[in-house]
């Protein structure tokens, strides 16, 4: 069906179930960002790609509501005056709850699949439509009931990570939960995030794109620990090593039935952003609920001294594979080959799956060249990508792996001929940012939202800006985008830690040009304790040449001069083992140090 059809067939099965508009997210019952394709409901009923937004379809309206990164995306893919896109977060633009405060009537009922959708949202959601005398009904999968061939999930064996692997046993890792749940003076933790339960466990598997985990639910409770999942992708070898640290396994199915059992002693430690609204529904009455942040979620965030050092080993793997790229890459521009943006990407991919130890893509690759480099979180396909040009403009790629030592994720922006002016002036602010937030040292108990300014104040002093957060966390050998601790102007009380990684990735788009951003991975260190307390700083991760071309160097300092060149130098110094002679040629003429500027 096309969207229109698949449109016109929900509205026909609302109208059965007497619902007056339905939500969809396009989230799975794990809270996934990048959910497995048979729960990609949002992209099924609207068309749009992005891995964020919310669609709404009510009898005579549609809408996607998507943040700044979409906007460009979104114009080129929705169905031309059938969803109507708003802009989140634009100051004239109602939320999605408010607008449907205004589309709908007293009695009006809104439906949606509470499986989809984290308590802290349907709370939010149905106190403003209570307001308005609308009902909320969360029971409801109507785009399951339409979508026929919606395809099945996992299917791929499951794999245990070794203690010298992960660097604390599942059972050490079990017991601090257990720790903090007593501590809470609760005993039951309900787990649906698969990073959580795949680093509890100290389990990876396939089940999601670009992100090595499992289906499954957990549920800790004064009973024992159950892992609900498909039983027989699990080896007898994991199964009995699960077993023996006390870790029982059910059907996947059974779950919900599980939490609808719960006895009434139970002592529920739950975060209303990681629980969803489905499993609050099935927690019996009786049960105590105490909302806390998740535990889980902080312990994952402080990398310990074997994943830290791992990750460090899968930075140079990438710096390797960067290079080579990057060498590539050039001599094919130079020799005028025709590759287009996928091509570039699937170059990157080659050099890295050659190295041992790369597993997959940790997300979908975005090769942007001029004008898409605009679209914030740009997807290439094959009838649309841009064939890449000398001398014509800049071209962008963010790209992440998943080794076996850590995941990446790097953002390099390149010149492919003779920059203007302003394409140097405005990478080298955005460097500028990038560095800023590479020296910067901060007292314990800074938030992101702090620090997420330090990386905009050289393009605010020219009246410039990105509408992005600046940093996100990064798993181990998990997702790319993790929790909870995040840099971006919104006001999170999460305080930074050592150990946590977290990304460093300003950036500058003109819409219809050219989009630059940099990024590199860095983990939050201590620096130092003294008369005002302990001060933390950051050690970069990510090994890899900025673009010297781009570099403006007049608008650089001493400091930041100096911070450029010993970085490069790092990047020589630790990559040179693993290169070949012509490789390392290529990269000390890449890192030469630049000089400071004579001043007037």
């Amino acid at each position: 069906m096309t969207v229109t059809e698949r449109i016109t067939v929900l509205r026909k099965k609302m109208t059965e179930a007497g619902i007056d508009a339905y939500i969809a997210t396009g989230s799975d019952p794990h809270g996934s960002e990048h959910p497995p394709s048979g729960w990609r409901t949002r992209e099924w009923i609207s068309g749009f790609t992005g891995s964020s937004g919310t669609v709404v379809i009510t009898a005579d309206k549609a809408g996607l509501w998507a943040d700044f990164r979409y906007w460009i995306q979104a114009t080129g893919e929705l169905p031309d005056d059938l969803i109507l896109l708003h802009k989140d977060g634009e100051p004239d633009v109602p939320s999605l709850q408010v607008w449907l405060a205004e589309v709908l009537k007293k009695g009006d009922t809104v439906g949606m699949d509470g499986r989809t959708v984290s308590l802290e949202n349907a709370e939010a959601w149905e106190a403003r439509l209570s307001d308005a005398g609308i009902r909320m009904r969360t029971d409801m999968d109507l785009i399951g009931e339409i979508w026929t061939d919606r395809p099945k999930d996992g299917g791929e064996s499951v794999k245990e990570l070794s203690e010298d692997e992960t660097g604390e046993s599942r059972q050490t890792r079990i017991n601090r939960l257990k720790a903090a749940l007593s501590k809470s003076g609760c005993n039951t933790w309900i787990g649906i995030g698969l990073d959580s339960i795949a680093w509890l466990l100290n389990i990876r598997g396939r089940d999601i794109p670009h992100s090595p985990v499992v289906l499954g639910f957990l549920l800790l409770d004064a009973s024992g620990c159950t892992w609900f999942t498909d039983i027989p992708r699990v080896p007898d070898d994991v199964v009995f090593a699960l077993g023996e640290d006390g870790v029982g396994l059910s059907p996947y199915d059974d779950f919900f039935q599980a939490i609808s059992s719960l006895p009434s002693e139970s002592r529920i430690l739950a975060d209303k952003k990681n629980l969803s609204r489905a499993v609050f529904d099935h927690i019996p009455q009786e049960s105590v609920i105490r909302y806390a942040p998740d535990p889980v979620v902080a312990m994952k965030a402080r990398k310990n001294s074997t994943e830290e050092s791992r990750i460090s080993r899968a930075m140079e793997k990438d710096g390797i594979a960067m290079v080579r790229f990057m060498m590539d890459f050039r001599r094919m521009i130079e020799a005028g080959e025709n590759i287009d943006e996928l091509g570039a990407a699937d170059v990157l991919r080659d050099y890295r799956s050659a190295i041992p130890g790369y597993l997959e893509d940790s997300f979908s690759s975005i090769p942007a060249y001029g004008a898409h480099g605009a679209i914030c979180h740009y997807e290439a396909k094959p009838e649309g990508a841009f064939v890449i040009e000398k001398g014509k403009n800049l071209f962008l790629l963010d790209s992440g792996a998943q080794w076996e030592e850590g995941t990446t994720d790097i953002t390099r922006t390149f010149s492919l001929g003779e920059p203007t002016a302003q394409m140097k002036r405005d990478y080298t602010l955005v460097l500028k940012g990038h560095i800023a937030l590479s020296r910067i040292q901060f007292p314990r108990g800074t938030r992101g939202y702090q620090l997420d300014t330090i990386a905009r104040s050289a393009l605010w002093a020219e009246g410039l800006d990105y509408g992005h957060g600046t940093g996100h966390g990064v798993g181990y050998r998990l997702n790319v985008h993790e929790g909870p601790q995040r840099l971006s102007p919104a006001p999170l009380d999460v305080a930074l830690e050592p150990g946590m990684v977290v990304s460093n990735e300003p950036g500058l788009y003109r819409e219809g040009q050219y989009g630059i951003r940099i990024e590199n991975l860095m983990i939050c260190r201590e620096s130092h304790t003294g008369e005002f307390g302990t001060f933390f700083t950051f050690e970069t991760l990510t090994l890899a040449p900025y673009e010297r071309e781009l570099v403006d160097s007049s608008l650089l300092d001493e400091g930041e001069i100096e911070w450029m060149n010993t970085y490069h130098a790092q990047v020589y110094n630790r990559l040179k083992p693993m290169l070949e002679e012509d490789e390392r040629t290529w990269l000390a003429e890449r890192i030469a140090p630049v000089g400071i500027p004579a001043r007037s």
